[in-house]
């Protein structure tokens, strides 16, 4: 029991250690966790342990100003910085998340070309021209301000000026390294991803901050974690006062950090890009190796209905999950593929249940093996004539394969540039390309 004045012994846990130095060695890392799990005492530490080149972001870094401050040289700027941060942690009696950035005085700061790289940055993420004028037109001595699409900066959101200063923070080549306490805070979802986006973007990364080795996030939305590499995200507990970091290993906990971060509740996961019903295994098996080729960014979801009378009987599922297909943002994303001899009248009845019917795909001859990409069956077959489907065999050329075996071999051939069945692209991938945009 500690003393009502008394700081906490917080500490690592010594099973961290060796996941602390692949965090400082990765270009990203994402921490995780409960409130209270030791977040923000972790990135305090580390900018510590790290020293001088380290940056510091603290939640607290709302701010506003009118005009631009004056830029004064000073060659100690990087070491008085540390000086305050260090004061601040380490004499501190209660838990300050003060950042020891002022946006009104970094921006003053920049240079002339990074301050063009910011504008460049703003326009791309917000569409906002920002522009350095002079407070009195035609005299160069008057103090300036930022103009933000033709208005004073201090008129902006909270928003506005919480990525600006994130933005301008990164910019600092002072420092190669930048901890980052929920980079999401008081930034709309839509522009969160816009951020999270573009700072994981490598090309972007290189252009405008080639200066920084490492860039750790703490968060608690989903839109900062890193999926491009999963293993970058890291979950942080805490037991006592001793804090344990676990990296992520493998898709199922990321899933579930996801779902946590999403508040353990089914109602708030996001959903998949669309939805692809199907008669059999093996337009399902050809129908996902596809999708997932040419929309690698895009969660598409095939489900293989087994038979077309199941198909309605999914849809109705579907239906009760989202109360009107007509009303939902699912209404163009739900696509069904059918086989030119199926149940009479099914395709008019998707239509009736809500299905547009442009996106009810019924194949002119029976069967997907009719579809799959010439190049990829005359490897397989040889060139020649049509193939002749007979029951469950596939032949041509005098050469023959069941369907099971069949489409194991297309999928495993196909890459993401090959070409497809005219048929296949025009009446199925060119509708679901237009409705992903």
């Amino acid at each position: 029991m500690y003393l009502y004045d008394q700081k906490p012994g917080t500490h690592f846990s010594d099973a961290s250690t060796a996941t602390l130095q692949t965090i400082r060695d990765s270009e990203y890392s994402v921490l995780v966790g409960r409130n209270n799990c030791g977040k923000s005492f972790l990135l305090k530490s580390l900018t510590q342990q790290w020293g001088q080149g380290a940056s510091y972001l603290g939640p607290a870094r709302y701010q506003n100003f009118n005009l631009l401050g004056y830029y004064t040289p000073n060659r100690n700027r990087r070491n008085e910085k540390w000086n305050q941060f260090m004061n601040q942690w380490q004499q501190q009696q209660q838990n300050i998340d003060n950042s020891p950035v002022n946006l009104q005085q970094a921006i003053a700061e920049l240079s002339d070309d990074q301050r063009n790289r910011l504008a460049e940055i703003i326009k791309t993420l917000l569409g906002v021209d920002l522009e350095w004028r002079q407070t009195v037109d035609g005299n160069s001595m008057s103090q300036k301000y930022i103009s933000c699409g033709g208005h004073n900066i201090s008129y902006t959101s909270s928003g506005f000026r919480l990525i600006t200063t994130l933005v301008t923070s990164l910019l600092d080549t002072d420092y190669d390294t930048f901890l980052i306490d929920e980079p999401e805070l008081g930034i709309s979802p839509e522009a969160q991803g816009v951020l999270a986006d573009f700072l994981f973007d490598r090309e972007h990364r290189a252009k405008y901050f080639p200066h920084i080795k490492t860039i750790v996030f703490a968060t608690h939305s989903t839109i900062f974690l890193d999926r491009a590499r999963i293993t970058n995200n890291y979950t942080v507990q805490k037991a006592g006062d001793a804090i344990t970091i676990q990296p992520i290993q493998n898709q199922t906990d990321f899933n579930n950090v996801h779902f946590f971060l999403l508040g353990n509740r089914f109602e708030t996961l996001y959903l998949p890009s669309a939805i692809v019903l199907v008669e059999g295994k093996c337009d399902d098996k050809f129908i996902e190796r596809v999708v997932s080729l040419r929309y690698p960014s895009s969660q598409i979801s095939v489900i293989s209905a087994n038979s077309d009378g199941r198909i309605k009987e999914i849809l109705n599922i579907a239906k009760g999950l989202f109360a009107d297909i007509q009303r939902s943002p699912y209404r163009d994303r739900i696509f069904i593929v059918l086989d030119s001899r199926h149940s009479a009248g099914l395709p008019d009845q998707l239509v009736a249940m809500g299905i547009p019917k442009e996106n009810v795909v019924v194949w002119p001859k029976n069967g997907i093996e009719y579809y799959y990409p010439p190049s990829v069956v005359d490897k397989i077959f040889g060139v020649g004539t049509e193939i002749t489907i007979t029951g469950d065999v596939i032949s041509r050329n005098g050469i023959s394969h069941n369907k099971g075996e069949l489409v194991e071999k297309v999928t495993s051939l196909l890459q993401a540039d090959t070409a497809m069945h005219e048929e296949f692209d025009i009446r199925f991938l060119q509708p679901l390309s237009a409705r992903l945009g």
